[in-house]
């Protein structure tokens, strides 16, 4: 995938993140609810990304 690509789904994806967690926190959920529920998509979107494991030599040791 090119760089503009990427960039742009990253971009779609922030926002739509940003906008779900002002709609929940104006209903009421609990910041603390969202800030777990947050990381653990963060780490699911990173997953799906390919995010941490870049570099050619492999994963660092």
């Amino acid at each position: 995938m090119n760089g503009r690509g990427g960039r742009l789904q990253d971009l779609i994806g922030f926002l739509a993140v940003l906008a779900t967690g002002i709609i929940l926190i104006r209903m009421g959920v609990a910041p603390q609810s969202l800030a777990t529920a947050a990381i653990a998509l963060s780490g699911l979107y990173a997953a799906w990304r390919g995010h941490g494991n870049d570099r050619p030599g492999g994963p660092a040791r």
